[in-house]
């Protein structure tokens, strides 16, 4: 019951914002336009940053005096940093983009000779953020120190990840909703109700109010939204601290960057009459 209110919160909240904000994007100019060449609110997944991390606060207040799970504070807080933080770094990118780099690989070589580009920035401030993130996780669940590096990349990886389905309308904030759909049931499944579910509800509100507005093609997500979101879930993998899952979800995330380089998404999912059907589902 708890988990419908909060998740009928997160969407109520988002869906509150959503239309004043699109319109101050608009008036702003960050606009792009859209495959049907309509110009669009380009980082509307602002609306995240924006919102979540309030509700998230408002959890931790009331935890004490609620019949939720108790939270790790310091695990909270560090998680509460990573997010705003990529958060910050993604409307960065979104007002700082040059489209003549693409792909982690030439945004790092830039960096090599010296020339720092927007993707640069996200890849250099973004791993820091991770480390910090993994470092605190560490500092205030115990733990062995070995499990700093995985907690850091996977914090640093989710939200490139998340950027690389990107392409069309919907389809990043689809992966996502099947990403955390698969934590929070393993999540019930192993330990009941637990914080992961908690910190996730509203997210999830959250994200179903805004999904129209991406499938129709009336906003885009922008690296804004897809940085937060993407490092929500894999703050959560850590959080929840499953190893099994933890070190999955890395090498899948591994696996993915590797093949981003080699071929297209869009050309795959292209190809494969499921994948095609559940990427069009909902879009005009």
């Amino acid at each position: 019951m708890l988990l419908t209110f909060l998740m009928i919160l997160g969407f109520l909240v988002v869906k509150g914002i959503l239309t004043p904000l699109a319109q101050l994007l608009t008036k702003q100019g960050i606009i792009k336009e859209n495959y049907r060449q309509e110009p669009v609110p380009a980082a509307l997944g602002l609306v995240f940053p924006l919102t979540l991390p309030l509700l998230f606060l408002v959890q931790l207040g009331l935890n004490p005096f609620g019949p939720w799970p108790k939270m790790n504070r310091g695990a909270f807080f560090a998680f509460l940093f990573l997010t705003t933080g990529f958060g910050l770094l993604g409307l960065a990118d979104d007002l700082l983009k040059n489209d003549r780099e693409k792909g982690i690989r030439q945004h790092l070589r830039a960096l090599y000779e010296g020339e720092l580009t927007s993707g640069g920035l996200k890849a250099l401030f973004g791993f820091t953020f991770s480390l910090i993130f993994g470092i605190g996780v560490r500092l205030t669940t115990a733990g062995n120190w070995w499990l700093v590096l995985p907690y850091t990349l996977v914090a640093a990886l989710a939200p490139n990840i998340l950027n690389l389905f990107d392409l069309r309308p919907g389809r990043a904030v689809k992966v996502f909703l099947v990403g955390m759909a698969l934590l929070m049931v393993k999540s019930y499944w192993n330990r009941g109700l637990n914080p992961t579910l908690f910190l996730g509800a509203p997210v999830l509100g959250g994200v179903v109010a805004y999904l129209p507005s991406d499938l129709k093609g009336r906003a885009m997500l922008g690296d804004t939204g897809a940085n937060f979101l993407g490092c929500v879930f894999g703050g959560l993998v850590v959080l929840d601290g499953d190893p099994v899952f933890i070190g999955s979800t890395l090498v899948l995330f591994i696996l993915l960057q590797l093949l981003a380089e080699k071929v297209s998404f869009t050309q795959l999912i292209e190809n494969n009459p499921l994948l095609k059907f559940l990427d069009d589902m909902g879009r005009d």
